[in-house]
């Protein structure tokens, strides 16, 4: 049996996750600030993080078959690769560059959670599997936070290319560090590399197939696409929101967009756990879809007389909701893809979960564009978790009786 290494696995997925996601939340933060030099609005941010998300989404779908192939520490070390070059790229400042930007960058985000679930699938103790999840995809809010703090500090002092160019530069050496651990936990690699390559690869086709035709997989990657929208644009236009509607400092409106992903951190760990100990993962992901619904309309309830505070508390708010779904998902994905193969199953499901972040930005920010109001397209943004959770509650029910209907057609008469 080989070794498992359960820390050093979480460790270096949530490294790799929060690198990645600083390098994806850079054009949120810096949007206000840059967007007029490019000459575009700051609501074409959506235009770049779809573009963005539809990159990960095909990378993602193939990723099952490149990690099983390659490993998944190298895939990894190819996800901030891209991520590096992606960043470099963005700095020249051109518009086209930008666009080529968005198609590395998000190539790199969508090779993250296939790569992870392989390590944490191999390492992570059964039974806490839901905590380590939740953990490593609390990289995400991590890497937005360090993104709120660092770029508008970045962009008085030294200027927003070259603290993009030091952030790619990050991703560059974390790319080599990587490289010894390859042997720690993925030591067959060394020992059969050969072996390994001639792995046979799972088609990207026939794991969507599996999501489509299994009624669990399927429902689940419905909401994926509904939460993982509401979570995008939450993130994406928050800083527009309150610098360009509410009249927050671009420093304040970063400020606020870090809060929320320390509150989101902290919520990723607690719900995740809470969903291996105490609550039915998919009765819980139902209740985040109500509740990022309210929080959105919150959110689009604010106004330019909102105190600080308030706006904080809505803003955290969202954060504990849109942004702390995701480790009760993978749990839930977990259970359901006992008879697939996790990895196949997290970059199939991925199809759906970057749909949603390819699709509701661009749709968002023609709301914006179309209503002239950030508060209108947040208020019509809350229908879509609502409706997916919802959704979600009524199948739920329906197996619920499905399920007691045969347990008592089956006892004893």
């Amino acid at each position: 049996m080989l070794p498992t290494r359960p820390l050093l696995a979480l460790i270096t997925t949530l490294f790799v996750q929060a690198l990645v996601s600083l390098t994806l939340a850079m054009p949120s933060v810096l949007a206000p600030a840059v967007a007029p030099s490019l000459g575009v609005g700051a609501e074409r941010v959506g235009m770049f993080v779809g573009v963005a998300y539809l990159a990960a989404m095909l990378s993602g779908l193939h990723s099952g078959d490149w990690a099983a192939q390659i490993g998944a520490v190298r895939l990894s070390q190819v996800a901030l690769l891209c991520a590096a070059i992606g960043a470099c790229t963005g700095a020249l400042g051109i518009a086209l560059a930008v666009l080529g930007a968005a198609v590395l960058i998000g190539t790199g985000y969508g090779l993250t959670n296939p790569s992870a679930a392989s390590l944490l699938m191999r390492h992570a103790p059964v039974k806490r599997r839901g905590l380590f999840f939740s953990i490593k995809q609390g990289g995400v809010p991590i890497g937005v936070a360090i993104a709120g703090v660092l770029l508008p500090w970045g962009l008085a002092t030294i200027g927003w290319q070259a603290a993009v160019l030091a952030i790619g530069g990050t991703c560059l050496l974390a790319a080599v560090l990587l490289t010894p651990l390859v042997r720690r936990l993925e030591p067959e690699r060394g020992a059969a590399p050969a072996a390994a390559r001639a792995a046979p690869a799972n088609t990207a086709s026939g794991g969507l197939l599996d999501v489509l035709r299994d009624p669990g997989l399927r429902r689940l990657s419905l909401a994926s696409f509904s939460y993982a929208g509401t979570q995008i644009c939450f993130l994406t236009f928050l800083v527009s929101y309150l610098n360009l509607e509410l009249s927050q400092s671009l420093a304040a409106a970063a400020g606020v967009l870090a809060s929320a992903q320390l509150v989101a951190t902290v919520g990723r760990v607690v719900w995740g756990h809470s969903a291996d100990r105490w609550f039915d993962p998919a009765a819980l992901l139902a209740g985040l879809g109500l509740a990022m619904g309210v929080a959105c309309a919150l959110l689009a309830l604010l106004d330019s007389s909102s105190s600080p505070v308030w706006i904080l508390l809505v803003a955290l708010v969202c954060a504990a909701t849109a942004m702390a779904w995701n480790g009760v998902f993978f749990v839930e994905l977990a259970r359901h893809s006992g008879k697939h193969d996790m990895t196949r199953m997290a970059g199939a499901t991925q199809v759906f979960t970057f749909g949603g972040g390819m699709v509701m930005p661009v749709v968002f920010g023609q709301m914006v564009r179309i209503s002239g109001s950030y508060a209108t397209a947040y208020l019509l943004l809350a229908a879509l978790p609502t409706v997916a959770a919802l959704a979600m509650w009524r199948s739920l029910g329906a197996e619920a009786a499905a399920a007691q209907a045969q347990a008592q057609a089956q006892a004893p008469k």
